[in-house]
């Protein structure tokens, strides 16, 4: 089944201003192809779209009755899109904090613990984190089945826009350590009958969420990796997700042990075995890929594949930093993702500009990562990257009308003659004053719409406290304490 037959048709048809229910007003930073900012201009919504933007006097002109929304000292921009997540994991992050390595130790057996009941409180609290910071799309990519539906069914019922990307592995393996290969060799051993399970129930999953989504919940694929997914896996998912027109994430080059595996097993890095099998593609995203050499950016860029950039995760991993100015460069597209620690764009992009041009400063090149480039990752080539940038990522007449409205009211965002570099540089979530999601209003004011906040926190706090007395005897380095956590 094709995309376009599941998603409104963008047709860039003006809309009959009787139509207009809301004009959206202030500073308007569009992130169309020429990068206009109106200063005194307006983003006129009708039902799920935009129906026009322009000069504010003139659109109030046409739907007089409108209701209208920001104003003076405001910034209207694009909903911010968040590239990766984690939903299940959004209430076990103090869990990891400065305790490495940790995926498999500690984020992985959170996920483990919590029940469907569970799992729906730790998505309303990232989902409320993320409306509240100006994020109208996100993308989820799950490590649990039995978490999928309720988190698709969270997505529905708080008003946020979803890439959900499911998939398990169909592939054992171990990498022989140094102080193994006296005695052992690293192996892998692939499942045939769970690659065709999960393949089944992954198109069933397809077509129910393609149509209950409503255009806001896109479900794509989620192969964990080279030492988790067999090449088979990689090459049939490549051909379902063509048949829908989504794509395949997959983590990638993140640490030492997958790549000393890879090699051991196949003689390629993993981004290099991908490419000689056939499943580096178009429509593949690579999570992190911070160990990634010159030879695989090539092979990346070769295949138009596509990069989901976590910037805290490099330390909070201790990895590496990823060479997003030279993927960039060579025309990958990249766009930032959350992964649970920061569930807030605009600190993205400064902890970004800030990581990637300490980089750039041995070669003096102040232009090496602008405030525009991280601006970009967050908006228009975030939309890219879903391969959902026919309607999101910029304010254009015809696409949806997912808008974010900036509070500029204070010394800190005002005043400003360039209000991308203003908000890249000095912007935080909290500054976000409403949250617009296919043109319903889920955050205004600082008050969130679709959640009960203050229901939601008494579950979390709850939660969160179970969750870290149940992972502190996995942590390595114990928490403060003058903290009683058990």
């Amino acid at each position: 089944m094709d995309r376009d037959s599941q998603t409104p048709a963008v047709t860039g048809e003006p809309v009959a201003a009787e139509a207009v229910s809301m004009l959206v007003e202030g500073t308007v930073v569009t992130m169309d192809p020429d990068r206009r900012v109106i200063t005194d201009g307006a983003v006129a919504v009708a039902g799920d779209r935009i129906a026009a933007v322009g000069d504010a006097a003139e659109l109030r002109a046409r739907p007089p009755d409108a209701r209208r929304i920001g104003g003076a000292r405001r910034y209207v921009i694009p909903g911010l899109i968040d590239c990766h997540n984690h939903i299940a994991q959004a209430l076990c992050r103090e869990s990891t904090v400065e305790d490495f390595p940790n995926i498999y130790r500690i984020y992985i057996p959170a996920e483990d613990i919590q029940s469907t009941d569970d799992v729906r409180v730790s998505a309303r609290v990232a989902f409320a984190q993320l409306l509240r910071a100006g994020v109208t799309t996100m993308t989820e990519t799950t490590c649990t089945v039995a978490h999928e539906e309720p988190i698709a069914e969270t997505v529905m019922e708080t008003g946020i826009r979803c890439a959900l990307a499911r998939g398990m592995w169909d592939r054992e393996s171990r990498l022989a350590g140094n102080y193994e290969q006296i005695t052992e060799r690293s192996w892998y051993r692939d499942d045939p009958a769970a690659l065709a399970d999960d393949l089944a129930y992954t198109e069933e999953f397809f077509k129910k969420w393609f149509d209950r989504g409503e255009g806001r919940l896109r479900p794509w694929v989620h192969n964990l990796g080279v030492p988790s997914c067999s090449d088979e896996r990689y090459l049939a998912t490549d051909e379902l997700v063509r048949q829908w027109g989504t794509g395949i994430m997959t983590h990638i080059n993140r640490d030492r042990e997958e790549i000393e595996l890879s090699v051991s097993l196949f003689g390629h890095r993993p981004l290099e075995h991908l490419a000689s099998i056939g499943a580096l593609t178009e429509r593949l995203v690579a999570i992190h890929a911070m160990l990634t050499t010159d030879r695989e950016i090539d092979l990346m860029a070769a295949a138009s594949a596509k990069l989901a950039h976590a910037p805290v995760v490099c330390t909070d991993i201790m990895s590496a930093v990823t060479r997003v100015p030279l993927m960039r460069a060579r025309g990958i597209t990249v766009g930032l993702g959350c992964d649970t620690i920061i569930n807030d764009v605009l600190k993205l992009m400064r902890i970004a500009h800030i990581m990637h041009n300490q980089a750039a400063m041995p070669l003096f090149d102040p232009y090496g990562f602008s405030c525009n480039d991280a601006f970009e990752m967050g908006t228009i080539d975030a939309a890219r990257l879903l391969m959902w940038d026919d309607e999101i990522g910029s304010l254009e007449e015809g696409k949806a009308a997912d808008i974010c409205v900036i509070d500029a009211n204070n010394v800190r965002l005002t005043p400003s003659t360039d209000p991308v570099a203003t908000l890249v540089r000095y912007g935080v979530g909290t500054d976000a004053e409403s949250t617009i999601v296919a043109g319903r209003l889920v955050m205004h004011e600082g008050r969130l719409l679709t959640i009960d906040e203050e229901e939601l926190l008494d579950e979390a706090e709850a939660l969160g406290a179970r969750m870290i007395a149940e992972m502190a005897p996995r942590r390595y380095v114990q928490l403060g304490t003058n903290v009683d956590y058990l």
